[in-house]
C-alpha cells in the first residue's frame, strides 16, 4: 500500500512540477489564517517571524518558527503586548502594556527565559518603551524620565541598564542600535532665550563611552512645523548612519549620510522634492523615497556612491513606492499601489539588482513589507474578511551552497509542501500537515523516497506559483489529493 501511494504521488506531482509560465523567483506563503488582526510582522535571517496579533482580546506576540514549519502563540495575558523585534539568534524583545505600566521583556532563546527588562509608569512614557535589538541581544529606547524624553541601554552581556542622557531641557528620541554596540539617535532644544531651535543627530560608542554629535542644524524657534520624534535615523554594522531632515535651502527633506570610515557628513540629496524614509544595511548601502509627483525608491551604492532610480514609477506599472527596506543581500523591497482603475490598493514588491517583481498575492491591501538579510520578505494582507494576515516569500536555496539550510528535504528545515500549500491557502491546513507528516516519516525513510523530494524541491515552487492564482486548478489539484489524504490521514 506504501508504494502505491507513492507511486501515485510521484507520478501527479511530477507532471505538476513542469510549468512553463513561471516569473517570480519567490516562493510565497500564507503564514496566518485566523479572524483577527495580524500586523507588525518582523523576521530574522532564519526566515522565523514574530508579529503583534489580536486574539479577540488585546495583542499577543505569537511566531512562525521556519524550522519546524508552525505557528505558536508567544504571549497569552491581559495585556497588550506590542512592537516585538527577532534577532538572528532567536531573542525576542516587545513592548507590555497593562494600562498602568509599560514594560520592556526579552526572550532570550539560549536561556529559554524571559526576562523583565525595564518597567516605567504609562503616564510618563505615552508612546514610548519600543524596543530596538541587535544579534547581541542588546535593546535601547527612549523613556520620559519626568519632563524630557532621555535615552537607555540595556547590556545583555552584563545585564546592566545604562542612561545614556540624563537632559532635563532636551529630548532624544528614537535610539538604533547595531551589533558593535554602536548607536545613534535624534536629539531636539528648543532655547526660549536665544530664540534658537537646535537638532542633532548623535552617535554613540559603547564600549569607549564616546558620544559625537555627527551633524548638527540650528533654527530660528518654530522655523519647522513638524513632529520631531518621528525622525529616525539607522545605524549600520561599520558605524554609517542615515537619515532625512530639512533643507534650509529649498525647505524640503533631503538625505543626510555620515559615513563613519571617512568620517565626515554627505547630503546624499538636492532637489525640490522630498526624500524621506531611509533604510540602510550592513554594506553601508542605502534606500529611501523620493516624494514626488509619482514618488519612486533611490539606491545608494556605498562603495561607488553612486544613486539609482530602482522603481521608475513612472514607466511602470505601479504608483507610489514607499516602505522601502534593504537587505545586507541587496534586495530592496517596497509597497506600492499597482497602476489600474479598478484597484487602488497597496501591493509589496522586490528588486533583485537588475528588475522588479511583484510577490503579492491577491488584489487586497498589502503593505508593511519588512525584508531579512538574505531577501526573503514578510508582510501584512488586509484580507476579503476585513482582518489582517501574515505572508511570507523566500527565495529557495540552491542545494550544497554550503551554507547547511537546503531547501526541504527534512536537512535544512525549508517548508516543502509548496503545491499543497499553494492550493489550500496556509501550510497549517490540516491536508497539508498530513502531506508533510507522509513525507516525513515515509518518503524520507528510504533512499527513492528522499530522491524523490529532492526532485519535488527543485520544481515543486515553479508548480506552486504557476497554481497559486489559479482557482479552478486549485479546485482540481485538492480533489485528486483528496483519495490520497483519506488513504494516509489515520497512518501518519
Amino acid at each position: 500500500m506504501k508504494k502505491l501511494i507513492s507511486a501515485i504521488m510521484l507520478g501527479f506531482l511530477i507532471i505538476l512540477a513542469f510549468p512553463q509560465n513561471y516569473t517570480s523567483p519567490y516562493t510565497v506563503i500564507r503564514v496566518t489564517d485566523n479572524e483577527y488582526a495580524d500586523k507588525e510582522p518582523q523576521i530574522n535571517d532564519s526566515n522565523d517571524v514574530v508579529w503583534q496579533g489580536d486574539d479577540g482580546n488585546d495583542f499577543e506576540i505569537y511566531m512562525y518558527e521556519w524550522l519546524i514549519d508552525w505557528v505558536w502563540q508567544f504571549t497569552d495575558n491581559s495585556s497588550d503586548d506590542k512592537h516585538p523585534k527577532i534577532n538572528n539568534n532567536g531573542d525576542i524583545a516587545w513592548q507590555q502594556d497593562d494600562g498602568t505600566d509599560m514594560t520592556i521583556l526579552l526572550y532570550e532563546k539560549a536561556e529559554d527565559t524571559i526576562w523583565e527588562i525595564v518597567t516605567s509608569d504609562r503616564d510618563n512614557s505615552w508612546n514610548t518603551l519600543v524596543p530596538f535589538m541587535n544579534n547581541n541581544g542588546d535593546i535601547v529606547w527612549h523613556e520620559n524620565t519626568g519632563n524630557r524624553y532621555n535615552i537607555f541601554f540595556y547590556d545583555n552581556s552584563t545585564g546592566n541598564i545604562l542612561q545614556l542622557t540624563s537632559d532635563v531641557a532636551v529630548d532624544n528620541y528614537n535610539p538604533k542600535i547595531n551589533d558593535n554596540r554602536e548607536i545613534a539617535w535624534f536629539r531636539y532644544f528648543s532655547d526660549a532665550e536665544t530664540g534658537r531651535d537646535r537638532y542633532s543627530i548623535v552617535y554613540y560608542d559603547t564600549t569607549l563611552g564616546y558620544a559625537q554629535y555627527i551633524w548638527t542644524l540650528e533654527t530660528i524657534i518654530g522655523a519647522f512645523a513638524m513632529n520631531v520624534e518621528r525622525h529616525e535615523p539607522q545605524i549600520c554594522n561599520n558605524g554609517s548612519v542615515i537619515w532625512n531632515f530639512y533643507d534650509l535651502g529649498l525647505l524640503d527633506h533631503e538625505i543626510f549620510y555620515f559615513d563613519r570610515q571617512a568620517g565626515e557628513v554627505l547630503q546624499l540629496t538636492d532637489n525640490s522634492d522630498y526624500d524621506v524614509g531611509p533604510d540602510i544595511n550592513s554594506n553601508g548601502d542605502a534606500v529611501w523615497r523620493l516624494q514626488a509627483e509619482y514618488n519612486d525608491i533611490i539606491l545608494y551604492t556605498h562603495s561607488t556612491g553612486e544613486t539609482l532610480n530602482i522603481s521608475d514609477a513612472e514607466n511602470h506599472a505601479y504608483w507610489g513606492p514607499t516602505m522601502c527596506r534593504i537587505s545586507d543581500s541587496g534586495h530592496v523591497t517596497f509597497q506600492a499601489v499597482e497602476a489600474r482603475i479598478v484597484n487602488w490598493n497597496n501591493e509589496v514588491y522586490v528588486w533583485d539588482g537588475s528588475e522588479v517583481t511583484n510577490i503579492s498575492q491577491s488584489d487586497n491591501n498589502e503593505y508593511y513589507p519588512m525584508i531579512n538579510g538574505l531577501g526573503n520578505v514578510v508582510w501584512t494582507v488586509d484580507t476579503d474578511t476585513e482582518d489582517d494576515e501574515i505572508y511570507l516569500a523566500y527565495l529557495p536555496e540552491e542545494e550544497g551552497d554550503g551554507d547547511g539550510d537546503e531547501n526541504g528535504n527534512g536537512e535544512g528545515g525549508f517548508p516543502d509542501c509548496f503545491i499543497a500549500t499553494a492550493c489550500y491557502g496556509t501550510p497549517m491546513a490540516e491536508e497539508v500537515k498530513i502531506l508533510r507528516n507522509f513525507r516525513d516519516q515515509h518518503l524520507m525513510t528510504d533512499p527513492v523516497g528522499k530522491a524523490f523530494v529532492r526532485v519535488y524541491n527543485k520544481y515543486g515552487p515553479k508548480a506552486a506559483d504557476f497554481i497559486r492564482d489559479n482557482e479552478p486548478l486549485k479546485k482540481i489539484i485538492r480533489l485528486c489529493l483528496k483519495p490520497i489524504i483519506w488513504l494516509i490521514r489515520d497512518r501518519y
